[in-house]
């Protein structure tokens, strides 16, 4: 009976001695101005919330409107060495003229978060 208790005791410390593995950034406003997709959903223009849930470089993004999820996206997270003053996203123009998400620059950081590789990119701002 002692060891069960000494070894749950030992487990309990080891598992709250480490960082969480997954970290849940706050939610930030995200304005499109023109539709997008986002890994294959159509995005309407508008405001939505954003939040992003990383495990060290690797990210979930989330869209959601009115508290309901519209589109999330894998991606990577990564330190460009440039602080952003306003979020941006990059666009990819394809061949139809339609606009997907390429990569999401986070307002206040050094970060971004690439979501795919793209020929073309335009630059949408967003508040």
């Amino acid at each position: 009976m002692k060891i069960k208790v000494a070894a749950l005791t030992m487990f309990l410390t080891l598992i709250s001695s480490f960082p969480a593995l997954a970290a849940h950034d706050p939610t930030r406003l995200f304005v499109l101005q023109t539709p997008v997709t986002l890994n294959g959903v159509e995005v309407p223009e508008g405001a939505y919330e954003f939040t992003v849930d990383s495990a060290k470089s690797n990210v979930q993004v989330t869209l959601r409107k009115q508290g309901k999820v519209v589109a999330t996206a894998p991606g990577k997270l990564v330190k460009t060495g440039v602080t952003y003053k306003t979020n941006l996203v990059l666009l990819n123009v394809n061949p139809d003229g339609s606009r997907s998400v390429h990569e999401i620059r986070l307002a206040g950081s050094e970060k971004a978060i690439m979501l795919d590789s793209a020929d073309t990119v335009a630059q949408l701002n967003t508040k």
